[in-house]
């Protein structure tokens, strides 16, 4: 929902994503990490930017995790569950049990995800390299909010597969019941606010233009592989 739907009734809790992340920055132990064998990932091209600067707050290597909704077949406007390059996939199963949808076709969808979408932008983005090893790693995935929960825990699920050390989540605003569920599935989640009644990312944003591409491209050159 665009920012003119929200003027009038929202109240602002950051004025842009710069506002945010220094918010974020301020209420996290920076010096806990700086220490620790980290590793920094990416989640989503929105939250890019607060991941490459948190990198480098914390001097630790920067990675990306690519993930891809999985649409429902007569509803592409209906995300029913959310795959990452690693396979792994976090479904919304009230929806797939009133759709009626076969765990069949979101499993097909799955490679098809990988094939047609993960994997052109693997290679646009990273060469073709694979994610760098999260073996043993502390991870700290990061965005600039979460929404339905499908990709972050998406994604929590993945650097697990990848035999994460620790995994904790950095975000600045959360719907409160998704944030309940992602403190039990981490070693922690730094959440500046967790909404009752939450309405999407880009309402609690003053500013909240898309990122450029170029500075996407920028900062995937700047990952290294």
């Amino acid at each position: 929902m665009g920012n003119t739907m929200h003027s009038m009734r929202r109240k602002t809790l950051f004025e842009n994503r710069n506002d945010a992340l220094q918010k974020l920055l301020h209420n996290m132990p920076l010096s806990f990490f700086e220490k620790q064998d980290c590793v920094v990932v990416g989640i989503s091209f929105a939250g890019v930017l607060f991941a490459h600067r948190l990198a480098q707050m914390i001097k630790a290597p920067l990675a990306f995790l690519f993930t891809s909704p999985i649409l429902a077949p007569n509803n592409p406007e209906c995300e029913i569950a959310m795959a990452t390059e690693t396979h792994d996939v976090v479904i919304n199963e009230a929806l797939v049990r009133s759709f009626e949808i076969s765990l069949d076709y979101i499993y097909g969808e799955v490679q098809r995800q990988y094939e047609d979408k993960m994997l052109p932008l693997i290679y646009q983005y990273r060469k073709g390299n694979p994610l760098i090893s999260l073996k043993g790693k502390r991870v700290l995935l990061v965005d600039e909010g979460i929404d339905s929960g499908l990709t972050a825990l998406a994604s929590i699920k993945s650097v697990i597969t990848l035999q994460a050390k620790t995994v904790h989540f950095a975000c600045p605003v959360a719907p409160i019941e998704v944030a309940e569920v992602m403190d039990e599935a981490t070693d922690g989640i730094f959440c500046l606010y967790r909404s009752k009644n939450f309405v999407d990312i880009g309402y609690y944003y003053k500013e909240y233009p898309a990122i450029e591409s170029s500075v996407i491209e920028e900062i995937f050159n700047n990952i290294q592989p």
